[in-house]
């Protein structure tokens, strides 16, 4: 059974091995890969990654990535 750390892990991957990932490349994978409840839709209609999984994974890259606001992608911190 997956769980949110397992995805964390998953994307802590991606950004170490890729040099990013984009926040809709994850939110399109994540339930491809993992399942459709590990993402939400808001009320906007946009679909976003769970808080679950958010939190999980702030504590699986420790401070290790960054997030970029304006081109909404997570990298390794410089």
């Amino acid at each position: 059974m997956t769980s949110a750390q397992d995805i964390a892990a998953w994307m802590v991957d991606r950004i170490r091995t890729e040099g990013r990932l984009s926040q809709d490349q994850a939110v399109q994978e994540i339930p491809e890969r993992f399942g459709p409840e590990w993402v939400r839709t808001l009320e906007n209609g946009h679909t976003a990654i769970s808080k679950e999984v958010l939190a999980a994974f702030r504590k699986a890259h420790g401070g290790t990535v960054q997030w970029d606001r304006d081109r909404r992608f997570w990298s390794p911190k410089q």
